[in-house]
């Protein structure tokens, strides 16, 4: 049994978590709008998203993120990798690298990822 080599920087959990997407623009990093999404999964290094929006491959979005266990809001901006159309252009599967993570919001998804949270009250 021959198996494909994942390319995966990091290890990816399948998990529901609430994303806010707000694409930018290359004049200025101005919003172009705000559409709203469910993680498929998530990693420290991005998100797969499933949206009604086709993204553009390359351009970048800025991602807000309700952590599932802390209910933890993270913001990160992440670049378009991958778009998948998914039931004849309904819905569009989306992979996200985070190129943008402050310090701080990196720290919260490797807990989120590795710790052991509790949710807040």
């Amino acid at each position: 049994m021959s198996r494909i080599k994942e390319r995966r920087r990091d290890p990816r959990v399948s998990q529901e978590n609430k994303v806010v997407l707000t694409p930018l623009t290359n004049e200025k990093e101005s919003p172009k709008g705000t559409y709203y999404s469910l993680t498929k999964d998530i990693s420290v290094g991005g998100i797969r998203i499933m949206t009604d929006a086709p993204l553009a491959v390359d351009s970048r979005v800025r991602v807000e993120i309700t952590l599932a266990k802390s209910r933890m809001r993270v913001q990160a901006v992440a670049r378009v990798r991958w778009v998948k159309e998914l039931f004849g252009k309904d819905v569009y599967e989306t992979g996200l690298e985070f190129i943008e993570v402050n310090p701080d919001v990196e720290m919260a998804l490797m807990d989120h990822m590795y710790g052991k949270v509790k949710p807040q009250d």
